[in-house]
């Protein structure tokens, strides 16, 4: 991985990082505070001769590629281009047991809530509340809600 640096001579900091690939970052403005830095990898289509420099050129932007700039520590350079890796998403596999108490609670609330409008219906029932709805405000497998529905003493 060869990392490319250039600079824009014109143009404002955040103008020229409207205009760049994911794979190029502005890094800042030069010493003397008359460019940005532009530094980024190749990768497939998205170069630094054929995409990045004609597309600041389209927006009147000049933009050279340099070969090194005095102070520059590359390596540090190379930490910012890593990826981060996206957020795990999902659901969580359990519980901890303050949450299982939590689920316990709001179900036989709501089965309590039911018996008690089901022998006096006036007024609005309350809502149904059901597995899938524990399982998005906990973040669960809906299996898991249902292995703690089911289990023993769950109704108490």
């Amino acid at each position: 991985m060869t990392v490319r640096i250039a600079i824009a001579a014109t143009g404002k900091t955040k103008e020229v990082a409207q205009y760049l690939p994911n794979n190029y970052k502005v890094i800042g403005r030069t010493c003397d505070n008359t460019g940005t830095i532009i530094v980024g990898v190749d990768n497939a289509g998205w170069t630094m001769d054929d995409y990045v420099i004609p597309r600041l050129g389209s927006g009147m932007i000049y933009c050279e590629e340099v070969v090194e700039i005095d102070g520059l520590d590359l390596k540090q350079l190379l930490l910012q281009l890593e990826p981060t890796p996206p957020p795990k998403k999902g659901r969580k596999r359990a519980l901890d047991d303050h949450q299982v108490e939590e689920v316990r609670h709001a179900w036989s609330s709501n089965d309590r809530e039911w018996q008690e409008y089901r022998k006096r219906p006036c007024g609005r029932p309350p809502h149904h509340l059901t597995i899938s709805d524990l399982a998005r405000r906990f973040r669960v497998s809906e299996g898991v809600i249902a292995d703690i529905i089911n289990r023993e003493g769950a109704y108490a």
